[in-house]
């Protein structure tokens, strides 16, 4: 019996089918068609419907040095450009995919972060209430000290308890307090001489891998599945990683993985990631439906139309005295339809001992003192123009309208709180992760790197957003972005004997537009070009 159009759900859409509606699916193992530590290139197979939740499992070889991934990422930090193509024809690419990522993992809520997120990809930015410990008259038997109710401060929670090195005192010292890495979490996988021993006999060939969602790699594939069986072209995805090495001076530091902190506060020698290729993988899961159904869905849909977005990257370097007075950039989209865009500024200096590495968006310096009437914050200054119009009448200023345009621009709110945006207040706790402070107006001195104003946490997540919110194409000007941040923090650098060895190539601000764009499926062929 032949089905009816009218009984053809769409088979392509995320969501809930009919629940009469029979479905099968098969999973695939694919192995990358070319692979090396700085490129690899999977081929989907012609057949079912792509799910687009389908994983890539990524890991890294044992390095020299122990480390953990970046907190804000993950495995992520790996990805430096990702591009979907049919054929020839590329239907969806982001360059400096990490710092784009970065951005998106700041709407990821905390027990997603906690129970999924740190064990599915690394990323593990999950928070929680520092609940004091003792107070400085406490001796170590007393345990009156502890609270279950009062909290001063906030921190990382990763699920376990931090550990204690105050040598016994209750001493009320945030800093002796450490939060160590899982097991699972270490890069550096060692075997033991016995069970729960701590002596060490050889590296451990079986490292943690972590897995990659396609939803998450490529916004097409946020909203929309591939009818594999209907394209007639060759499917791939291609993924270029991040270097293993730091560029320009630092060559020895990584951007791929942050070190681990000795417990006696030493930095041991910086780690050298390179990627497994023996456990680069794609999971790929393809839905098949009854026969007649699909074959009824392709003879109905034989001209397909997918609107979805796209991203564009702009980015230039900049002076931390040009900044201080106005700039003005022009950004591009000209003759685009552009929905929103976003931006930050990160330092070039390639730092393995940042808990976040170099994916992250710096915000102004701040200054504090200790005193109230003296501390200030450092203020940053934005606007947009397009189509002969500035987005605001007023130029925004205040860090509080900074990110309420943030959550207007992606409709939730930023799981951050304001130090970590802004670097205002005093909330981020002083205990340590992985051997890093979290917080403080100066974070540790490893490796003599010059680390003032800083901090691990503290005003690292300072992107600043911005819907277009009239849906107009962009008129042959483009948009031009007007910045001014009155003072951003020294530029990273690090120092031997009192000289400097190795400094940063400096500040780029990046810019990520969200463009509007329509492909075709016609006769098995994709086509896309900008809406």
């Amino acid at each position: 019996m032949s089905v009816q159009s009218s009984q053809i759900p769409d088979l392509l859409k995320i969501g809930a089918l009919p629940a009469n509606t029979a479905q099968d699916v098969e999973t695939s193992v694919l192995e990358p068609v070319v692979h090396s530590d700085r490129f690899c290139r999977f081929v989907f197979q012609n057949k079912g419907i792509l799910h687009s939740h389908s994983k890539i499992e990524l890991g890294l070889k044992n390095v020299g040095a122990q480390a953990i991934l970046p907190i804000g990422v993950g495995i992520y930090s790996l990805i430096d450009r990702i591009a979907l193509k049919m054929g020839t024809k590329t239907i969806c690419e982001i360059e400096d995919f990490a710092h784009w990522y970065a951005y998106k993992s700041m709407f990821v809520a905390n027990e997603n972060n906690k129970e999924r997120e740190v064990f599915q990809n690394g990323r593990a930015i999950a928070h929680q209430p520092q609940y004091e410990d003792a107070l400085a008259s406490d001796g170590p038997a007393q345990g009156s000290g502890e609270s279950n109710t009062l909290a001063s401060s906030i921190g990382i929670d990763w699920g376990r308890d931090y550990d204690d090195s105050r040598n016994g005192t209750h001493a009320h010292a945030d800093g002796g307090m450490n939060l160590k890495p899982h097991d699972w979490q270490l890069l550096k996988q060692e075997q033991k001489a016995a069970a729960n021993a701590g002596a060490t006999t050889a590296l451990d060939e079986d490292t943690p891998t972590f897995q990659l969602s396609l939803s998450e790699l490529c916004p097409f594939l946020k909203m929309n599945q591939l009818p594999l069986y209907m394209i007639k072209e060759q499917v791939s995805l291609e993924l270029h990683f991040t270097p293993a090495k730091g560029t320009n001076q630092e060559t020895a530091q990584s951007r791929r993985v942050v070190q681990v902190r000795a417990s006696d506060g030493t930095t041991p020698a910086p780690a050298s990631p390179e990627i497994d290729t023996t456990n680069t993988r794609l999971i790929a899961d393809y839905l098949y439906f009854p026969q007649e159904m699909m074959e009824a869905y392709a003879m109905s849909n034989a001209n397909m139309s997918f609107t979805y977005v796209d991203y564009q990257l702009s980015k230039q370097s900049v002076a931390v005295d040009d900044l201080k007075s106005q700039g003005i950039r022009n950004i591009g989209g000209a003759g685009r339809i552009v929905s929103k865009l976003f931006w930050g500024i990160q330092d070039e200096f390639a730092e393995s001992e940042y808990l976040l590495g170099n994916f992250y968006s710096q915000g102004p310096k701040r200054t504090y003192t200790g005193t109230p009437a003296t501390d200030s914050n450092g203020t940053a200054t934005f606007n947009l123009k397009y189509n002969d119009n500035f987005l605001y009448p007023i130029d925004v200023k205040n860090t509080a309208r900074h990110f309420h345009n943030v959550q207007s621009t992606e409709g939730l709110v930023p799981f951050i709180n304001r130090e970590e945006y802004a670097g205002e207040g005093d909330m981020i706790t002083d205990r340590k992760i992985a051997g890093w402070r979290q917080g403080g107006n100066q974070a540790d001195q490893g490796t003599e790197a010059q680390r003032e104003n800083h901090a691990n946490l503290v005003s690292k997540f300072f992107w600043n957003g911005a819907r277009l919110n009239k849906n107009q194409r962009i008129n042959s000007r483009g948009i031009e972005l007007y910045y001014q941040v009155n003072d951003l923090p020294a530029l990273i650098s690090r120092t031997s004997a009192g000289a400097v060895v190795s400094g940063s190539p400096g500040y780029t601000q990046r810019v990520y537009m969200e463009v509007v764009r329509t492909a075709t499926l016609t006769g098995g062929y994709f086509q896309c070009y900008y809406a």
